[in-house]
C-alpha cells in the first residue's frame, strides 16, 4: 500500500478508536517517517497553530470540538502509473466539527535524502459542505471484492504472470479465512472483524512503480491481445481496493 495512503487511513482508524473509547490516541509512525506536522488553518483573528505529532494534533482537534473524522480517497484514477509515487494519491483526512464546519487535512511528503527518511506535513483547509457528503457511509461489499480478485487472479495466469496471480489469490484467501490473518502491517487499533479486509487491500495493492502491476503485465496483455481486459480488471481492482479501505477506516468504531 502506498505509504501516504496507509498513514492517513491509519491515523483516522486510531482517531476513531480514541473518540469511541474516549482515550488518548495511540499511533506509531512508520520507521521511515522522521516527522509528522499538522498546520491548522487560521481561525478568524487567530494565529496559525502547528502540531508536531499526531497526538498533539488530535488533542488540539478535541479542544476545537472534533465531532467525527473520516478518510477519503478518489476511488478511480485516470493514470494508474502515478499511484506508486508520493503526493499523487489525493487522499485526505476529513474533520467534522461540532459547530457544523468541515475541514480537510491533506498531506505533502518530502524525502530527506541525507537521512533517507520522510517528513510529512498535513495542511488544513476548510471546505464548503456542498463539496462533500457530510455523512460518508460505506457498506461491506466483500463479495464484489472477492470476485474481482478471482477474476484478476485468473487473468494474471492467462498473461503468464504467476507472481501477481499468487498475490491476488492470497488476498482472496484472506477474505475467506479471516481467522488466520496475522500480519504486522495491520493496525492494532483496528477491530478484529475488519482486519482481513485491511490485509486483503494491503496485499492486493500492486499499483506501485517499477516491478508493479503497471510495469510488465500490460505489455504481456497487449501481446496476447488482452489489453482492454487488462485495463478493465485493473480499474475494477483499484475501485475495490480504495472503496474497502474507506469502508474499513470510516466504519470502524462507529458510534452511531
Amino acid at each position: 500500500m502506498n505509504g501516504e495512503i496507509q498513514q492517513a487511513s491509519n491515523i483516522v482508524i486510531s482517531a476513531r478508536k480514541s473518540l469511541y473509547e474516549n482515550k488518548e490516541i495511540d499511533f506509531t509512525p512508520s520507521k521511515h517517517v522522521l516527522s509528522i506536522q499538522f498546520v491548522f488553518a487560521p481561525r478568524l483573528f487567530g494565529r496559525q497553530i502547528t502540531a508536531n505529532s499526531v497526538c498533539e494534533w488530535f488533542n488540539i482537534c478535541l479542544q476545537r470540538g472534533l465531532k467525527d473524522i473520516k478518510f477519503v480517497i478518489p476511488s478511480n484514477r485516470a493514470n494508474r502509473h502515478l499511484l506508486g509515487f508520493a503526493n499523487t494519491s489525493q487522499c485526505a483526512i476529513i474533520c467534522f466539527w461540532k459547530k457544523g464546519s468541515i475541514s480537510r487535512f491533506y498531506p505533502a511528503w518530502d524525502f530527506d535524502r541525507e537521512k533517507a527518511v520522510w517528513r510529512v506535513r498535513y495542511t488544513e483547509q476548510y471546505i464548503n459542505k456542498n463539496t462533500i457528503v457530510e455523512n460518508l457511509h460505506f457498506s461491506d461489499r466483500t463479495d464484489e471484492f472477492k470476485k474481482t480478485l478471482l477474476d484478476i487472479g485468473k487473468f494474471a495466469k492467462e498473461i503468464e504472470q504467476p507472481f501477481f496471480s499468487d498475490i491476488f489469490y492470497s488476498a482472496y484467501a484472506s477474505l475467506c479465512d479471516a481467522e488466520n490473518i496475522d500480519d504486522a502491517n495491520i493496525p492494532q487499533q483496528l477491530p478484529h472483524d475488519l482486519k482481513a479486509i485491511y490485509f486483503a487491500v494491503d496485499k492486493a495493492d500492486v499499483f506501485g512503480a517499477m516491478g508493479s502491476w503497471n510495469d510488465s503485465p500490460p505489455c504481456c496483455a497487449d501481446e496476447k491481445g488482452l489489453g482492454r481486459e487488462y485495463n478493465e480488471l485493473s480499474n475494477q481492482l483499484l475501485v475495490q481496493l480504495r472503496y474497502h479501505l474507506m469502508y474499513v477506516a470510516n466504519e470502524c468504531w462507529n458510534r452511531n
